[in-house]
């Protein structure tokens, strides 16, 4: 299956450039329903850019702390604990964050080929 996710600027640059290679994200209904080598379309929130990629892993905890205890931080594209629970407050309201588990989704973008561009042909004399 394939699901659409509205992220934010700084994360979709982390993902598309390699240095975030895991989502974070609440377990409510939507994100319940992806499994494995599911395919999320993340869709930048400032410039409407599109990329694929590929579930290649799911990790459910009770909470973000545990969740950033458990992986490291270069993983979520950070360089520290602090950081990211930081980030994370501004995303999700702590009623929300209280209410729902954590999911951590091991991400692999996948790029579409390039296409060698065809040339017109020039007609010579």
């Amino acid at each position: 299956m394939k699901y659409a996710i509205t992220v934010h600027e700084f994360s979709f640059n982390k993902i598309k450039n390699g240095s975030r290679k895991i989502g974070a994200h609440l377990l409510d209904k939507k994100t319940q329903q992806v499994k494995l080598h599911d395919m999320l379309e993340l869709h930048n929130a400032a410039t409407g850019e599109q990329l694929n990629c590929e579930v290649t892993g799911i990790a459910v905890f009770d909470n973000f702390s545990d969740l950033i205890d458990a992986l490291t931080p270069q993983a979520l594209g950070y360089d520290n604990k602090k950081e990211i629970m930081l980030r994370l407050a501004r995303l999700y309201p702590a009623e929300a964050q209280e209410a729902l588990n954590a999911v951590a989704f091991f991400l692999k973008p996948l790029f579409e080929p390039q296409k060698n561009k065809q040339r017109p042909s020039i007609e010579r004399e």
